[in-house]
């Protein structure tokens, strides 16, 4: 639904007028212009301000954006809202994030603190110095104090850069996901539409059956008047008639649910955009490699990322070295006579005993490493057969529809033929009705074997990490009942 200029100002012709009657003293608004510090031109320029305001919020909701057209435009709207590739993104998002966390262990830290301390006893409120004087620092129970702290790691046992490898590799794998997580999604929607095509093309094939039928049946009652064909053939091509309609109502009802489906994933409420036929098969093979598929990129990039855990689990069994700083005051509770203090440390650690928690650490991560491996050899494996099935489906479905060609225009004839002799009363209505089923089957089938050569293109190109073709390049799209190369479908009269 859409909302023009000239329908929203019929609707809002109140607000219209009380605009008019704010514009009715020039000098008023020119007043406001020169003396913004008038409060009751302030006033004025607040109430256009808000009514402008209202007029565009109250219009905008009926000013909805039309659905897209076309597989393109289809495929346009699920790369740009569909909500999967919205989450796959998010989660790359989160993977960046936590590779910069990773990083930030290299720089240290830096805190700021504050503390209250109550003694049960007066104790001093600095340590003792050289030379001794203890006169000089006073006692107090309750004291107050402030400071900074600085903690820089020194890496010597590697482990902040096998953690930093690691969460590098876990932000490629994210990367490459939301990337075939995007052309997974894509194929999905292009199989969704091409499903519709087939689909069009069915409901197409039925109605012109229907059509034929009614000539027919028109036919067979000046016959049956005329006393050349009995009643029975009659009924015969009414009761054909009746299950083709039921065929159509079918056929509505799978694409409403496809229409659904296709919407979901365009974030949509609704589909009800007319399907496009495309009007040439695909050209040629594609041609390219499985590897560099973004799944198989993904699956590698596991792999590195739990190799780098396991490293980092192994060197956090090596010492550790750190610098810690300090500056800190303290004074009595409520005096700001405040004693500095500050002090280095270079700090050397090395774990002796924790339970066997590093050792199973890193039995841990070792096994997840073999997991990740295990898991890119499946996928590759996967991916060599899904190239191997999706070429030899490319090939089938070609010759498939040069046979579906060969078939529709052997159809035609044979319904033109038939239609012909049950005109003349010399053909029976079993073979009518059999030679208008065999002329609509034809001409789905080729309809359905165009989508299936299509779907097949499309599923190849997944394999290689491309896109659909129609996202890359307009198709060509015919928008007459039948694609164009075949000619004689628009005329269910003529002969081949």
């Amino acid at each position: 639904m859409t909302c023009t200029w000239g329908e929203a100002a019929v609707r809002f012709a109140p607000v219209q007028t009380l605009m008019k009657r704010i514009h009715m003293n020039p000098q008023r608004e020119n007043t406001m212009h020169m003396d913004q510090a008038n409060g009751g031109e302030r006033l004025v320029v607040l109430m256009r301000r808000l009514l402008w305001g209202l007029l565009l919020t109250a219009c905008l909701p009926v000013m909805a954006a039309k659905p897209p057209v076309g597989l393109r435009g289809v495929l346009q709207r699920i790369a740009a809202q569909s909500p999967a590739i919205q989450a796959a993104q998010a989660s790359q998002r989160a993977a960046g994030a936590q590779e910069r966390k990773a990083r930030a262990a290299w720089f240290g830290k830096i805190d700021v603190y504050a503390r209250s301390m109550h003694y049960n006893d007066p104790r001093l409120i600095r340590p003792i110095t050289q030379p001794p004087n203890v006169a000089l620092y006073p006692f107090a129970r309750n004291q107050f104090g402030d400071g900074v702290q600085v903690q820089l790691p020194i890496d010597i046992n590697g482990e902040i850069l096998a953690s930093v490898k690691a969460a590098r590799a876990n932000a490629n794998r994210a990367r490459w996901g939301a990337q075939d997580q995007r052309l997974l999604t894509l194929l999905d929607g292009a199989a969704l539409y091409r499903n519709l095509q087939a689909l069009s093309g069915q409901r197409q094939a039925l109605e012109a059956q229907k059509s034929a039928l009614d000539r027919s049946l028109a036919v067979a009652r000046k016959s049956l008047r005329v006393g050349q064909i009995a009643k029975v053939s009659l009924l015969r091509v009414q009761a054909a008639a009746a299950a083709v309609q039921g065929q159509l109502a079918g056929v509505e009802g799978q694409q409403q649910h496809l229409r659904a489906q296709l919407a979901a994933l365009m974030d949509l409420p609704d589909y009800t955009a007319a399907i496009e036929l495309p009007a040439d098969p695909p050209q040629n093979l594609p041609q390219g490699r499985f590897t560099h598929a973004p799944l198989y990129a993904q699956a590698q990039s596991a792999v590195a990322a739990a190799t780098a855990h396991e490293q980092a689990a192994r060197r956090a069994q090596w010492p550790q070295l750190a610098l810690v700083g300090s500056w800190d005051r303290n004074s009595i509770q409520f005096n700001r006579r405040a004693v500095n203090t500050w002090q280095v440390m270079l700090v050397l650690k090395v774990n002796l005993w924790s339970g066997g928690a590093q050792r199973a650490a890193i039995d841990s991560a070792s096994a997840l490493r073999e997991v990740a491996g295990d898991r890119a050899r499946q996928v590759r494996l996967n991916l060599a057969a899904a190239q191997a099935g999706a070429t030899a489906a490319w090939n089938a479905q070609s010759k498939a529809y040069a046979a579906a060609t060969a078939g529709l225009k052997a159809a035609m004839d044979s319904a033109r033929i038939e239609r012909d002799r049950f005109r003349l009363g010399l053909g029976s209505a079993t073979d009518l009705i059999d030679a208008e089923a065999a002329l609509a089957h034809a001409r789905s089938a080729l309809t359905n074997a165009l989508a299936a050569w299509w779907e097949a293109d499309d599923a190849l190109r997944y394999a290689y990490g491309e896109p659909p073709r129609a996202l890359r390049a307009p198709a060509t799209i015919d928008s007459s009942p039948f694609p164009a190369h075949a000619d004689l479908l628009l005329n269910p009269q003529a002969s081949p």
